[in-house]
């Protein structure tokens, strides 16, 4: 049973990569509308190997493990303090170690309630509501997401980290929740934010933390009309070819030179104009992630990114 101590003690958030970003994203957003601050990085490089090596112009990069960081909000209010762990991979082996190794973290700050986000993959269609089912360590907190509104997942089993530490929180008796984040498996490859909006949704209500969602839901609507779109005309090519089978083939044209890679030097301008405009301002952050995803360059920009949460007296903020 949760005391009023418990209530203003910290709430651990922890995301990693997954099926359309909905844990990332969501826990990016969460980051931007607190204008939460970095701090020191949990150790787990350990935890992982190196299978490869990135090659720019010729170049071979110097190797680079995946980091594990952390970043806190204050509730003003006094009510919830929120701490986010944004993971850049799960480690391949030793998950029950980081999990441990998290949880010494978080306890010694005086976290009582982790949550975990992650996506639901099933057979829904692309403009269904969006829908969140949750799980629970205790069956208070089931009850919880019950009167929440929110559908129970009542069988199965969660994969990796977003599973797996809800477990060993479950075993050292501190209250867990996993909320799960519907999206068609049609789309699995692309960020759904549709399904982000809705995990933050629920997520508000079972904590109490505010949260203005208005942005999140209309990149979910962007992305979602952006798809049905793409769905519409290959669906249209698909049936011109289907109908053209019996004609005879077209005159050879030649082909067009393939588009080189990268930003041109427009979009890096509108990048760079971005980035200097969240750093003067946090709350812009979300829109520059927007953006850098609709160009598909958020993954060079990520570090460069994440450290626009720095403290301003920090080194290299």
């Amino acid at each position: 049973m949760s005391t009023k101590d418990d209530k203003s003690r910290p709430l651990l958030v922890a995301v990693w990569p997954g099926m359309g970003q909905v844990a990332l994203t969501a826990g990016y957003y969460l980051m931007s509308r607190l204008h939460m601050h970095e701090t020191k990085p949990l150790p787990s490089q350990d935890l992982f190997d190196v299978d490869q090596v990135d090659i720019q112009d010729g170049l071979v990069q110097t190797a680079r493990l995946p980091k594990t960081r952390i970043f806190l909000w204050k509730d003003p209010e006094k009510r919830q303090d929120v701490i986010v762990l944004i993971g850049e991979a799960q480690p391949p082996a030793g998950k029950l170690t980081f999990c441990e190794r998290l949880l010494d973290y978080a306890e010694r700050l005086g976290v009582r309630e982790v949550y975990t986000f992650a996506a639901m993959v099933t057979d829904s269609g692309l403009r269904a509501p969006a829908r969140v089912c949750g799980v629970a360590t205790h069956a208070e907190g089931r009850d919880r997401i019950r009167k929440a509104g929110v559908d129970i997942l009542s069988a199965g089993h969660l994969t990796g980290l977003n599973g797996i530490l809800l477990g060993v929180a479950a075993q050292r008796g501190l209250q867990g929740i996993g909320l799960l984040g519907e999206m068609p498996a049609i789309v699995a490859q692309v960020p759904f934010a549709k399904a982000s909006a809705a995990v933050l949704g629920v997520f508000g209500r079972l904590t109490g933390v505010r949260l203005e969602l208005r942005e999140l839901e209309d990149y979910g609507r962007s992305v979602e009309n952006q798809l049905a779109d793409a769905i519409d005309q290959l669906q249209k090519a698909v049936q011109q070819q289907v109908e053209a089978v019996a004609e005879p083939p077209p005159a050879a044209t030649p082909a067009e030179p393939p588009a080189k890679p990268g930003l041109s030097e427009e979009e890096r301008w509108h990048v760079e104009s971005l980035f200097a405009q969240a750093a003067r301002e946090r709350s812009k952050t979300f829109e520059l992630k927007r953006e850098l995803d609709r160009l598909g360059v958020f993954e060079l920009y990520e570090d460069r990114f994440l450290d626009l949460f720095r403290k301003p007296h920090e080194p290299g903020a």
